[in-house]
């Protein structure tokens, strides 16, 4: 018998996500029949009708485990699960009958699904995934897991709502997880930008922002405190989509705005940052202690230190101030900053942490409790404040 006229039809359940748009789709059981014999809408009837033998054979092959995980990486719980003919192909053929179009087209839950937009993402490349993992997606885990929880949440994620997300999968399972997370860019800027659109500082139209005054003032404040080489750049630069700092051919600051305004990079400038004599000084002129080397002698992190220091006034005099100031659990080449990222006149502002020796942005939103001074920081220097009649 030739192998076009006998068809391997294959069933299946579709888990519909709703809000994500996303219908996983797990294959349960296949038959083979003769082509002349296929109805579509028998078939279509027939699935619907042993819709309860799939879901326990389904259960099977695609353990609720599964879905647990899914619903932890996209943040929402499963709609529905749908009985579904997943491919109608011509017998040890890879090639699809055209009956699995004419299916599509005659089976009322497939076209509700693609006029709702659906997207199908194959189960198994979730399943290849998640039984690598080490640990599972569910937050009810101790504290020294949530650095694998955070990546494999954020992994999965990837693989569900990205157009590469299935050679990513396959990436994956070639090469293996370890060390995927600090060499693979791709990973590191969607995670950097989902970081960015959801735990974001502050949010403002970029006509709100008076770029001119703010560099006008870091330029005062750098030359108050620190050392300035009288380039704009050295106050405010470019990161790239990595989090690392933009180290291209040199620019002006024009340039750097023009780039970012392009969404190709994001721009960075300082809240705070520790002098030659290791105090943390923020834009607000407030001062801080290292206290990172105090954590294991259960050292208040508010206790107050008083130092005598020598500020620099008018016509090259100095003026002896006494100053007290609190701790900051912060390591002497970090810094905190602001990270600004442009989406249609939209410019998301987020709090960063700096590694000034390595050049690039390792954390967002650590360190919580700046956040009102900050936000208090760019309504001062930064964020314009217009008047309406």
């Amino acid at each position: 018998m030739a192998c076009d006229d006998e068809l391997l039809i294959t069933y299946g359940l579709g888990y519909a996500f709703e809000k994500s748009k996303l219908l996983i789709v797990s294959e349960v059981e296949e038959k083979t029949i003769l082509k002349k014999e296929i109805d579509i809408i028998e078939e279509i009837n027939s699935i619907n009708k042993f819709k309860e033998k799939l879901d326990i054979e389904g259960n099977l092959k695609f353990p609720n485990n599964y879905i647990a995980n899914i619903e932890e990486a996209l943040e929402e719980k499963l709609s529905k699960i749908i009985p579904i003919i997943t491919s109608i192909k011509y017998k040890n053929m890879e090639k699809q009958s055209h009956l699995m179009e004419e299916y599509i087209k005659s089976d009322l839950n497939q076209v509700r699904l693609r006029k709702e937009g659906y997207i199908p993402k194959d189960s198994t490349l979730i399943k290849d995934y998640l039984d690598n993992c080490l640990y599972d997606l569910e937050i009810n885990t101790k504290d020294k897991n949530q650095k694998f929880l955070k990546y494999n949440k954020l992994l999965l994620k990837i693989i569900l709502t990205t157009s590469f997300g299935k050679e990513f999968s396959k990436f994956l399972s070639k090469k293996g997880q370890a060390g995927i997370i600090n060499s693979n860019n791709k990973l590191i800027e969607e995670q950097l930008e989902y970081e960015i659109k959801n735990k974001f500082l502050i949010k403002k139209k970029y006509s709100e922002l008076d770029f001119l005054n703010l560099l006008l003032f870091l330029e005062e404040w750098q030359k108050k405190y620190f050392i300035w080489d009288e380039k704009y750049t050295s106050l405010m630069f470019s990161i790239n989509k990595n989090g690392e700092k933009y180290n291209g051919q040199k620019s002006e600051i024009k340039d750097l705005v023009i780039s970012f305004i392009k969404g190709k990079r994001y721009l960075y400038f300082p809240f705070g940052k520790y002098t030659k004599d290791n105090m943390f000084i923020t834009l607000n002129d407030e001062m801080y202690h290292n206290n990172t080397k105090n954590k294991e002698s259960n050292i208040n992190l508010d206790h107050k230190r008083s130092k005598v220091i020598l500020e620099k006034k008018e016509n090259n005099l100095y003026e002896i101030t006494s100053v007290n100031f609190q701790a900051i659990d912060l390591d002497y080449n970090k810094e905190l900053g602001y990270l600004l990222s442009y989406s249609n006149d939209d410019v998301y502002i987020s709090l960063v942490t700096y590694d000034e020796k390595n050049e690039k942005v390792i954390y967002i939103n650590k360190f919580e409790k700046f956040k009102n001074k900050m936000i208090k920081a760019l309504e001062k220097y930064f964020i314009t404040h217009i008047s309406h009649n």
